[in-house]
């Protein structure tokens, strides 16, 4: 019987640089689609939430007559006291407001950046809890038949906190603006304008802001 002859010498040089030139033409041309999918993933993913928030808003100003927002003063319909949160974030800042800038454990840790261009959010401007609004009645409003989530997303596919501009929410306010819940999507700055007065009442969306307009 004749014996199979083998090639214990593995593979030679010229055979693994051919294979590893094939796996990295391979990759190349694989890497864009991927890439693609998990952005795509994860704007959808974002957009559900955006879309979740910006729902549980409008049904929260169904039952009590205002957007959610921390005031100092209960019959006020929107923010208007220097101590009055016109921003909400939905990672931190529980219980009275801080600025949206500051650091520390009672402030967002993960609030993404306002590009000079989106007036309405300043480093000084003060944010609020959207689970302070939208789940705990923090302060309590009268008609409030919440929650209006089980829990609010704390943060973004890009681990970024969702951010609600609301400030200037009340009809009657001379310079009203837009309420639009938002992540400031994959480079983390915000480029949208909610400022309705400079938009001519007109959503601008920036960059590659993921956006859900609420009013």
């Amino acid at each position: 019987m004749k014996k199979v002859m083998r090639n214990n010498q593995g593979f030679s040089i010229l055979e693994v640089v051919v294979v590893l030139a094939v796996l990295g033409a391979l990759a190349a041309m694989l890497s864009p689609v991927v890439f693609r999918y998990i952005d795509d993933a994860n704007r959808s993913r974002t957009q559900s939430d955006v879309n979740t928030i910006a729902a549980a808003i409008q049904q929260q100003y169904k039952d009590t007559g205002r957007w959610p927002s921390y005031k100092t003063g209960t019959s006020k319909l929107s923010p208007t006291a220097a101590d009055d949160a016109v921003i909400l974030t939905s990672n931190g800042c529980a219980g009275a407001p801080a600025a949206f800038g500051a650091s520390g454990a009672a402030c967002d840790t993960t609030k993404p950046e306002f590009d000079s261009g989106a007036t309405w959010g300043t480093a000084t401007s003060l944010a609020g809890s959207l689970t302070d609004q939208l789940v705990k009645n923090t302060p309590a409003y009268t008609r409030w038949k919440g929650p209006y989530l089980d829990a609010v997303p704390p943060v973004d596919a890009w681990g970024r906190s969702y951010v609600v501009n609301i400030g200037k929410t009340d009809p009657s306010d001379a310079t009203p603006e837009i309420v639009v819940v938002l992540s400031a999507g994959a480079n983390g700055v915000i480029k949208t304008v909610a400022n309705s007065v400079a938009t001519a009442g007109n959503l601008v969306v920036g960059g590659d802001d993921v956006v859900a307009r609420v009013k």
